[in-house]
């Protein structure tokens, strides 16, 4: 839907437009015009595919680097339990049933709010409840004080990552780039309509068209990391989730 909205908008601005303002006008360029139009068109079109695929090389870096944290959120959660069954009390078991349930707030409620760049009130709530539970572990040896030492650390990181995915939501591409990209596709439509001869144009400028609506429909389909078909999942997470029991 979003490459059929982009190709016809920029079909009917590059080409079609110009193509029928030419017909039914009869105006047609001089040849020195037309020559040099032809010479900035190619200059554009290298400009604007190079700015494309800069922005798309950048957007695929936020993805990667949002994915990696999500990955490593659920590493966590792998570490955080073993510590957990390694302290073996039974404030241990409760800590796993409220980490279990954290997750489970993170993935069903705090991730639809992520495309709002929102957060959810109840997950921090949960967060904040395990760090308290956690300080309030009482070791009876130094194996228990080894495991406390390390859930506490754990749960400062799963923290840090947390807040870090949450500020992840709001990343886009600066203004100042779809700027450019704009002034890029109106110079674009100004020295294509002064192609020559019409068919020429026509045929010239609508299938450069065509390969920059494509690039242009990637670029804005995966510009939200948790927006669209190629948003970020809690895939990682959410298959830790059975390991920390029923």
């Amino acid at each position: 839907m979003v490459g059929l909205l982009v190709l016809s908008i920029a079909l009917s601005c590059t080409t079609i437009i110009p193509y029928l303002v030419r017909r039914l006008s009869g105006w047609e360029p001089s040849e020195p015009l037309a020559k040099g139009s032809e010479e900035a068109f190619k200059l554009f079109t290298s400009l604007t595919m190079l700015l494309l695929a800069f922005c798309l090389v950048r957007v695929q870096g936020d993805h990667r680097n949002v994915e990696d944290l999500v990955s490593r959120e659920a590493a966590l959660v792998i570490k955080m339990n073993r510590s957990l069954v390694a302290y073996g009390a039974d404030e241990a078991e409760v800590l796993r049933m409220s980490l279990k349930d954290y997750l489970k707030s993170a993935v069903e409620v705090e991730w639809p709010l992520l495309a709002k760049e929102q957060r959810s009130d109840e997950t921090a709530a949960l967060m904040l409840g395990l760090i308290q539970d956690a300080r309030t572990l009482d070791p009876a040896n130094a194996p228990q004080q080894l495991a406390r030492a390390e859930i506490l650390g754990t749960l400062t990181q799963l923290a840090a990552l947390r807040e870090a995915r949450l500020a992840a939501s709001r990343l886009a591409l600066p203004d100042y780039y779809w700027q450019a990209i704009g002034a890029a596709f109106c110079m674009l439509t100004i020295f294509g309509a002064l192609q020559n001869p019409l068919p020429k144009m026509l045929a010239y400028v609508g299938g450069v068209t065509l390969g920059l609506s494509l690039m242009m429909t990637m670029l804005i389909a995966t510009e939200g990391v948790f927006v669209g078909e190629s948003r970020v999942t809690p895939g990682p997470i959410s298959k830790v989730i059975p390991m920390l029991g029923e």
